[in-house]
């Protein structure tokens, strides 16, 4: 798998499950050593500099990572203090990000109490606490409601026209159409088609790949190579 996302941009990257994508997260954000090959980001190695790495990137994994017992601003200020933010710098990030996503009204209160759309929202938040110039997420709207996906896609959008650079896994080509500048679309563990939403899906489905229901990619059982 070769990968390359220009600075400032948002890449899309597709596939069914099992096909890879987390597995490309985990690598590029140094939760997870790769076998062979070699990963950068923004110039960083991701096994030399690690720390470097860590230090200036934000993840969103599949599932919201908050403490369901602290708070919103708790939470905020936690992760604040733990990328080494002076306390005033932490609490004032948190009360910053707690208002762009709209969790002000519910800033004290424990995230056990946040619908699913609100928490997805402050682990977002969290994973932008330390300013990243890259910012990974790995399905951000699964198992979420419609109108909490598009919100969450408004979200998405406003943070890449600020010069966030991207990385989006999904399911949904719905989803990368709407967000991405290009695609690239994976099937166990190997690119299968890239370029543009148009012809990321022309090249998909005559590798195979089909769509039967809208914005949701799937991969025929009879299919090999």
């Amino acid at each position: 798998m070769d990968l390359t996302v220009t600075e400032g941009s948002v890449l899309g990257l597709l596939g069914p499950n099992g096909a890879g994508k987390t597995t490309v997260v985990r690598i590029l954000t140094t939760l997870l050593l790769a076998d062979e090959g070699r990963a950068e980001v923004m110039g960083l190695d991701v096994v030399r500099d690690a720390d470097d790495v860590r230090a200036s990137i934000g993840l969103t994994g599949q599932y919201a990572a908050v403490d369901e017992y602290l708070t919103g601003f708790e939470n905020l200020e936690m992760v604040g203090r733990l990328y080494h933010l002076p306390k005033a710098e932490a609490r004032a990030r948190a009360d910053e990000l707690l208002e762009r996503f709209d969790l002000v009204d519910a800033a004290h209160r424990p995230a056990k109490t946040y619908s699913g759309g609100m928490r997805r929202r402050l682990d977002i938040a969290a994973s932008l606490i330390n300013r990243p110039r890259v910012l990974f997420l790995d399905e951000p709207t699964t198992g979420l409601d419609p109108r909490s996906r598009l919100a969450m896609w408004e979200f998405i959008a406003e943070l890449a026209d600020g010069g966030t650079t991207i990385l989006l896994t999904t399911q949904y080509l719905e989803e990368a159409d709407r967000l991405a500048d290009r695609m690239v679309v994976i099937d166990r563990g190997r690119v299968i088609a890239r370029g543009t939403g148009t012809t990321s899906r022309r090249r998909s489905v005559a590798s195979g790949w089909s769509s039967p229901s809208p914005g949701r990619w799937t991969c025929p059982t009879s299919r090999s190579g």
